[in-house]
């Protein structure tokens, strides 16, 4: 007894770190007028949007499942119901600002009430990885698995959006935690029904969380065989739950055409991973990519202290252990080599099932009371946790000195008006008034493309998008945004902005980018560039202008 009130207070230590981690900087980018910063983020209006299809009998289906989303309309129902009764909610608008009277108090609330949902099951996701660390290797290395996940910069950062990556990762964890206590001899029917549960719900809420459950009742039964009861009650309880917990979850019940609308939609030629092909070069390659991407996602020291403990387990022959193995290679072999694509958020499931095994490696180096040369290991391991809290507390520093709020400082006193060109999507630019106007620029080979006949009085350039430019191989259109920070192109360079530099990368490219800010010269564009190029007069093509570039013999 006394230790399991132990163990649930330093987990309520772990868990309100995490809350801080998570909560510190929730308001980065809102109100957003025309979306949010953060790449792949649900719309504020979109779970309402959906809800309101279902109960409609309407097209709901899009690239996500609908849990998290009719989830997230349960959340902001009652703000809703009150902006009604207030009559701030007129007629319903596809398009800004939507039929509300205050559209960006109303939309950011909204995104905040989201968010805030994320920040709640990122807490939760810790605990579970926790428990299942506790499970296995006990109370210390429960706390300090616990303190590896929670530290990560990748969760701290989509703890802090309404991504579905987070929420997914926390249905997950719990299926995971469930799985260790069935693996350990738990047989209760009520542990099977949750876990079936559990994964239904990880994969009605983003579809990719399939692949964290797709091996793992291989060892599940594997060791039901080897004590002769292969199928059971508990087991048949386990594999209806998640059949019906999913038929609900997904709407596959209640509405099967939408259910297979967003799969044709979903398997369809417009993803990005459809059609690459298969090959030998591309399997080593994504797998180094993979393996790099995990590392810089729990932390170098921790991913070494992750190797220290899978060597532990196996010698140790922990039972249950497998279960977080085959969670990580379920989820590497049937959604990473499928889809030969890999970035930080893609390896967080790796992340959540190696955090107990990092546990174990710190426990172990922090020894029992007595042990020789105590204080210095134990020295060792507070350094290391200290530094891996600083490093996640390194993104909440990022989300409140993004560079875009001095760019949109300096953009409404130096340049309130007038056309804006980029060729970056608004997650990555400055928040612009809905009635700015802005035309979409098109770097190419040939030189700056742009709509209409003048060109825009102003330019934002975002690294989140330009950097692509500077990848190996060289692009050609390199040559074209070289020559615009040049001041080549009939453009000066304005105004530059950045974050203070803090230790260790980045990991999200969508948190503060480099902005630049070009205003277009006053003086003909003949008497610009002297370098490498010379701009000569803008020319039409399709329906549109472009500065061209000639070389200089």
């Amino acid at each position: 007894m006394r230790r399991n009130r132990d163990l649930t207070r330093a987990l309520a230590g772990v868990a309100a770190l995490a809350f801080v981690l998570d909560v510190v900087g929730i308001r980065w980018g809102l109100p957003h007028p025309t979306g949010d910063w953060a790449t792949d983020g649900l719309s504020p209006l979109g779970p309402l949007a959906l809800a309101w299809h279902v109960l409609h009998g309407e097209k709901w289906w899009g690239k996500y499942p609908p849990f998290h989303f009719l989830l997230l309309s349960l959340v902001q129902a009652p703000y809703v119901a009150w902006l009604r009764l207030r009559g701030e909610i007129g007629a319903i608008g596809a398009v800004y600002p939507y039929g509300l009277a205050h559209p960006l108090v109303v939309l950011g609330r909204l995104a905040l009430l989201a968010r805030l949902v994320s920040v709640v099951m990122g807490v939760a996701t810790v605990v579970f990885t926790a428990l299942a660390a506790a499970e296995l290797f006990g109370r210390r290395a429960a706390v300090l698995a616990g303190l590896v996940l929670l530290s990560s910069p990748v969760t701290v950062y989509y703890a802090h959006t309404t991504n579905l990556d987070i929420p997914y990762l926390c249905w997950t964890t719990a299926g995971l935690w469930l799985a260790v206590r069935v693996a350990r001899g738990d047989a209760a029917v009520g542990t099977h029904v949750l876990l079936g549960a559990a994964a239904a719900l990880a994969v009605a809420t983003k579809d990719q969380a399939y692949a964290c459950f797709a091996l793992l009742p291989v060892p599940m039964l594997w060791r039901r065989w080897q004590a002769g009861k292969l199928l059971d009650t508990a087991a048949l309880a386990a594999l209806a739950s998640f059949a019906g917990v999913y038929a609900v979850a997904s709407l596959l019940a209640v509405d099967p055409t939408g259910y297979l609308g967003h799969a044709r939609q979903l398997t369809g030629p417009a993803m990005p991973y459809v059609g690459v092909p298969l090959s030998a070069a591309r399997v080593v390659g994504v797998s180094l990519r993979t393996a790099t991407a995990t590392a810089s996602t729990l932390g170098w020291p921790f991913a070494l202290a992750c190797g220290a403990g899978l060597v532990l387990a196996a010698v140790r022959r922990t039972r249950g252990a497998e279960m977080t193995l085959a969670m990580a290679l379920s989820y590497y072999l049937t959604f990473v080599i499928p889809i030969l694509y890999v970035v930080p958020r893609y390896v967080l499931p790796l992340v959540a099932a190696l955090a107990p095994f990092a546990g174990l490696g710190l426990a172990s180096l922090w020894g029992e009371p007595g042990a020789r040369r105590a204080w210095a290991r134990r020295a060792v391991v507070g350094v290391v946790v200290a530094i891996g809290v600083a490093r996640g507390a390194s993104m909440d520093v990022r989300l409140l000195t993004d560079a875009r709020y001095h760019a949109e400082s300096w953009l409404a006193a130096h340049a309130p008006s007038g056309v804006i060109g980029t060729d970056a999507d608004p997650s990555y630019l400055p928040r612009l008034a809905p009635t700015r106007p802005v035309v979409r620029l098109k770097l190419a080979p040939d030189g700056l493309h742009y709509p209409g006949s003048e060109p825009p009085d102003l330019i934002v350039l975002t690294s989140a998008r330009y950097r692509q430019y500077f990848w190996p191989p060289p692009r050609p259109e390199r040559r074209v945004l070289t020559a615009l920070l040049r001041g080549e192109l009939c453009y000066e360079r304005a105004a530059d902005f950045r974050s203070p530099q803090l230790f260790g990368p980045s990991l999200v490219r969508a948190v503060s980018p480099h902005i630049i800010v070009l205003r277009r010269r006053t003086e003909p564009c003949e008497a610009v560039g002297t370098l490498a190029e010379r701009i000569i007069q803008p020319s039409r093509a399709r329906g549109a202008r472009r500065f061209h570039l000639e070389s200089r013999s």
